[in-house]
């Protein structure tokens, strides 16, 4: 806080300037500020004509008059004095001294010589201030791959770009990004960016990636961006900026209705499906088609596997239409029926991507023949009975 002071003798037995006190001591790089000293004299005998001459070092300097003078301090008393005291642009971190020196004379009375004005030998005082740059972290640029983020995207990657405009050195630095409802961190702590050191006037990379979640309504979102860091004192601090990540439209659909014919399958039916699908999304879908896939452990043989539909604005249905048969024998029970929805987005905003979206229709397959192969079935029979009452009724008729 203060520099040692060289006493011109045993303090108590002569006239002794100190400096003791010394408000502020914490400067900043480009810093002017007014510096007050409290001079003491720590001793018994008077000081006059007190010189304090100020000397200048290549970081921190006294401006204005380098020089101080106090006309009289009597024992054991002290006195305030300000000086302007400036920091140069730039100047790094550290511990800065700047030198006085001070004259003085004694003043005293003997009973053989009156009244003595006596000059003392100039001595060496010093202030000692420390000088810590501010640091100030700012985020100076945000991007995003993709560049236009869409909800249900995968591994976001979101780049952000921290400077440090202040004076001040940051190390350990970590950029913590934290996720509202509708986003998450695609893996563990890939959330979280390790910066290590941010000198003044630089500039660092933080990468994080997120998945956003399906359904997420579009506009802009702030995501909280927690930076802690220490400074060279090992001070630790945390400050929290906001990352703005803009969600574009994009469609989405939902199944609202689904018409199966004849309404009870069974093994052998020709089925038509008709299926009703609903653009929940915020954005119109263009070219709208949709498509059965057929997993190999269900029983259906399509002859119409797709059905386009054409474009569908937010809010409005389509129906598409979909045959098979089911094979025969087939197991009787509940399947579930892959349907993907294809589309494209709205060029008018500048959207040329293709989306799909996998939903599922349950088709159930009720115990029992189709009524087709029933009627066949007893077609055969009753020929049968026909064909052998006719054989026995000419056989008994030839024996009469």
């Amino acid at each position: 806080l203060i520099a040692s002071t060289i006493p011109v003798s045993t303090a108590g037995s002569h006239a002794n300037i100190v400096i003791t006190d010394v408000k502020p001591t914490d400067l900043s790089p480009g810093d002017t500020r007014d510096v007050t000293l409290t001079i003491k004299n720590d001793g018994s005998r008077d000081a006059r004509h007190i010189t304090l001459n100020f000397q200048s070092t290549a970081y921190v300097s006294v401006i204005g008059s380098s020089v101080v003078y106090i006309h009289s301090l009597n024992a054991w008393t002290s006195k305030d004095v300000t000086i302007k005291v400036h920091v140069a642009e730039g100047a790094p971190d550290g511990t800065y001294e700047v030198p006085i020196t001070c004259s003085f004379d004694e003043y005293y009375y003997t009973a053989t010589q009156g009244y003595v004005t006596a000059p003392m030998t100039p001595t060496q005082l010093g202030i000692v201030f420390n000088v810590r740059g501010e640091i100030i972290i700012d985020v100076a640029d945000v991007t995003t791959d993709p560049t236009e983020v869409r909800p249900g995207d995968d591994y976001v990657t979101v780049t952000a770009t921290l400077s440090n405009s202040g004076e001040g050195q940051a190390k350990e630095v970590k950029a913590v990004l934290e996720c509202p409802e509708g986003f998450k961190p695609s893996k563990s702590a890939t959330n979280i960016a390790y910066i290590g050191i941010l000198n003044p006037g630089s500039q660092s990379v933080a990468t994080f990636h997120i998945d956003v979640e399906d359904g997420i309504r579009d506009g802009y979102y702030s995501l909280p961006l927690r930076i802690t860091y220490k400074d060279t004192n090992n001070n630790d601090y945390s400050i929290t900026r906001d990352l703005r990540i803009l969600v574009e439209p994009k469609p989405d659909f939902e199944v609202t209705s689904v018409k199966i014919s004849p309404e009870t399958i069974r093994s052998g039916n020709h089925v038509r499906l008709e299926i009703t699908v609903k653009n929940t999304g915020s954005e119109d879908a263009k070219s709208v088609e949709i498509r059965a896939i057929r997993k190999a452990t269900q029983p259906f043989d399509f002859d119409e596997r797709s059905c386009y539909i054409g474009d569908l604005d937010v809010g409005e249905e389509g129906i598409g239409a979909l045959s098979f048969d089911v094979e025969n024998p087939a197991d009787a029970r509940e399947y579930l029926l892959k349907v993907r929805i294809r589309c494209t987005g709205d060029p008018d905003v500048g959207d040329y991507n293709v989306y799909t979206f996998d939903r599922t229709v349950p088709v159930t397959v009720s115990p029992g023949a189709a009524k087709h192969e029933m009627q066949a079935r007893y077609a055969v029979f009753i020929g049968a009975l026909i064909v052998l009452f006719g054989g026995i009724y000419y056989y008994l008729k030839g024996r009469k």
